[in-house]
């Protein structure tokens, strides 16, 4: 016999740069499990027992366009 577990999450809505970032972090850490589906068909992240922190900014500063994105927000190519 198979039986649906279900449980309610609270959701707090982010930018989707934000969850985008989150979602490439925990994939890459191995939590793929993490993600599920709504019944609203729309994405979410189940994190249970996952802390978010504020990483140290760096000692100096680091490349946040990639390159050749948008220099003027750029701490690197914007000097």
């Amino acid at each position: 016999m198979n039986r649906a577990v279900t449980h309610t999450l609270a959701t707090l809505e982010l930018t989707e740069c934000t969850y985008r970032e989150i979602e490439r972090k925990l994939r890459a850490a191995g939590y793929g499990h993490l993600f599920v589906q709504c019944a609203d068909g729309s994405a979410a992240i189940d994190m249970t027992g996952i802390a978010i922190a504020i990483a140290p900014h760096p000692a100096r500063p680091y490349c946040t366009c990639g390159g050749g994105g948008h220099p003027s927000y750029c701490e690197v190519h914007a000097a």
